[in-house]
């Protein structure tokens, strides 16, 4: 399909973009249709009509550039306007003049998709680079039962407790972390630098007088650093590339991920993490009205922990051979990783209301989640503070000891 340059005005703003469209005609009455004034409308070059690599290009950038903050408030502000009775195409055009530029330009195609015939939600799944398949598949439920608005505010609650849930765990991290970083960086300058010079000093007026202890272990140290160094400040990298490696495989994954959960502490964290995710998920997707099975698939898609994600394709594949939800789970690792989901699952398949006993398990798992987030933060510090604290002083001390036994081998 041809592409066409445009310029135009809308709601007092100065747009360029490329559109595709099957003639010049028909993209100005799409331009026209979102309340823009074409300024100027011409085929557009070979090579800027968005296709091959240099599309490939322009969704990873968009990938990027568009942050999950601005989809949950898209997704709310949507649910908000066609609960007051908004067009869906009305609810996109006004979205899009306010929307960051990346997001503006998907809900525009969005837009243009729609006219076309498609979905929404296969409609914004082709031009929201990076959206989930829970949410796509809440909307989907939505426009199948006439829920939209309904749902795009129940995805954006999903996308916001995961919002959170990481803000918290990079939150109780990241100043031990800094603390930790600056200190070595701070260490390793005295070692390397200040050290050394004043070691010059000393060698030259000890006068064959030993050294104490504490110097001698700050000269090995700085024997290693000069030494191994560089291979020190790797290690984390290749750790941290390693581990990311290893994750992209299922079978190196799963290994990766049973190791994680069986680690004290973290492990429970990466428990009650996934636990969270996945009861609220599958709460959601079964209260909008998904049956078991179409909702088991979706959250086995959604699931980063490898371990959770095959027990999720075993308890798939029971369901499809005419097992219950909780009959499946009894006979996966799930019974073990989420006991107490297990037992509301069991009671409320016979009573109803699966999806509220799944979203009660949800918030426990979220509230201990928090608990052990902030106990595991409470344990990182005072340990970071011992180990900075130690190395630093043993550099100091080692100083210390140095410059007086210098002294009192120049007397």
């Amino acid at each position: 399909m041809p592409g066409f340059r445009y310029i135009v005005l809308q709601g007092g703003i100065r747009r360029e973009g490329t559109l595709e469209a099957a003639s010049e005609r028909e993209a100005a009455e799409r331009l026209r249709a979102d309340g823009a004034s074409v300024l100027s409308l011409a085929p557009a070059p070979a090579g800027h009509t968005g296709s091959g690599k240099s599309k490939f290009l322009e969704r990873l950038l968009d990938r990027i550039t568009i942050r999950s903050s601005s989809v949950e408030l898209v997704l709310r502000q949507l649910g908000s306007l066609l609960r007051s009775g908004v067009p869906i195409l009305t609810a996109l055009t006004a979205l899009a003049r306010t929307a960051p530029p990346p997001m503006q330009k998907a809900l525009r195609h969005t837009a243009e998709r729609i006219r076309e015939g498609k979905s929404f939600s296969k409609a914004l799944a082709e031009n929201l680079p990076g959206i989930d398949r829970v949410t796509i598949g809440l909307l989907g439920v939505g426009e199948a039962n006439g829920t939209l608005d309904t749902m795009a505010v129940h995805a954006a609650g999903l996308k916001e407790r995961a919002r959170k849930t990481r803000e918290q765990i990079l939150q109780a991290f990241s100043y031990p972390t800094v603390v930790l970083v600056a200190a070595m960086g701070i260490g390793a300058f005295m070692v390397r630098k200040v050290f050394p010079a004043v070691m010059k000093f000393i060698e030259s007026s000890r006068k064959g007088v030993e050294l104490p202890l504490p110097t001698r272990m700050v000269i090995a140290l700085d024997g290693f650093l000069t030494e191994y160094g560089l291979y020190v400040l790797l290690a984390p990298v290749v750790l941290v590339v390693l581990v990311v490696a290893l994750r992209r495989t299922a079978r190196s994954g799963e290994w990766v991920d049973a190791i994680a959960l069986r680690v004290p502490l973290l492990g429970g964290v990466l428990r009650f993490h996934a636990n969270a995710m996945w009861c609220s998920t599958m709460g959601s997707l079964l209260g909008s009205g998904l049956d078991v099975l179409a909702a088991v698939d979706l959250v086995r898609g959604t699931m980063s922990n490898w371990i959770y994600a095959a027990q999720f394709e075993r308890v798939r594949a029971m369901l499809r051979d005419g097992s219950s939800l909780s009959k499946s789970i009894e006979a996966t690792e799930l019974y073990r990783l989420t006991p107490m989901a297990h037992t509301l699952v069991s009671v409320s398949e016979e009573g109803g209301h699966m999806d509220e006993s799944l979203l009660e398990v949800g918030r426990f798992s979220e509230d201990q989640l928090t608990r052990r987030v902030t106990l595991l933060s409470k344990l990182v510090e005072p340990a970071v503070f011992v180990v900075v604290g130690g190395f630093v002083g043993l550099v100091y001390f080692g100083f210390y000891l140095a410059v007086l036994t210098a002294t009192r081998a120049a007397r």
